[in-house]
């Protein structure tokens, strides 16, 4: 094992260390092949190697998990988890099964609770760079701020008929957070998006007033007038969020 293991190191260094002219004179393509040979030799047919792609698929997701629940605090031991799963599998198991299932369910508890208590400290940190952000933002040219505290830069000013709760829009629109990261964006699904103004978050229904048809305005939004305390899919806690909307069409209601 010993040997093989050296091998394997001197294969890499002349691969990484020796000069490209000296490596074409030795022939680096006969060391690749030689190596691919031992590599297809570990696998004696294609069963084999779907059990191994299974595995390897298995342990990126377990090292992911680690990774993830060492943020909230939760650090858990490979080792114990790898010689859990040989067990499990021979039928070898150190510990009764009720024991097991007690362990398992102490576990989600502590994950639910370390979970909630890094949420809440995401929560606040996102209030606080959310604030920073908005100040700065607010000193850029021809940006107005609120009563309500939402921040917008009318880009276009548009045409037509002012905007009602019962109105119905058609916009185009990229929404991210304060980072940068994006979350959304009907310019990359291909088609606009047509919905009423009085379903929408509060920062919308208050800021696309200021355009009419035609226009272009960006939104930064606090969160009490975006979504809040909830976290929802691919939005933090406390968010603040930027939108870059066009109104397309409106359609104000007779009624």
């Amino acid at each position: 094992m010993i040997f093989f293991i050296l091998k394997k190191l001197m294969l890499f260094f002349i691969i990484l260390y020796v000069p490209k002219s000296f490596a074409d004179s030795i022939c680096l393509n006969h060391i690749n092949v030689k190596l691919h040979s031992e590599i297809k030799n570990t696998f004696k047919n294609d069963d084999d190697k779907l059990g191994y792609a299974l595995g390897v698929s298995l342990g990126n997701y377990i090292n992911q998990s680690f990774e993830k629940q060492k943020k909230i605090g939760v650090n858990l031991d490979k080792d114990s988890l790898v010689k859990g799963v040989q067990d499990a599998i021979s039928g070898n198991l150190k510990l009764p099964q009720q024991e097991i299932a007690g362990i398992l369910i102490k576990l989600e508890e502590k994950l639910k609770s370390a979970t909630k208590i890094q949420l809440e400290k995401n929560a606040k940190e996102n209030f606080i760079q959310g604030e920073l952000y908005m100040k700065n933002f607010s000193h850029h040219k021809g940006v107005k701020k609120t009563s309500s505290g939402l921040l917008y830069l009318i880009e276009k000013l548009g045409e037509g008929e002012s905007l009602k709760d019962n109105t119905k829009i058609t916009v185009h629109y990229k929404g991210t957070l304060i980072n940068g990261v994006e979350f959304d964006n009907s310019y990359k699904r291909g088609e606009p998006v047509s919905l009423m103004l009085k379903d929408v978050i509060l920062g919308w229904q208050e800021g696309l007033k200021y355009i009419k048809k035609g226009g272009k305005i960006k939104l930064v939004i606090p969160p009490h007038l975006g979504y809040g305390e909830n976290a929802i899919i691919n939005i933090p806690g406390n968010s603040t969020l930027i939108f870059d909307i066009e109104l397309l069409d409106v359609i104000n209601s007779e009624s």
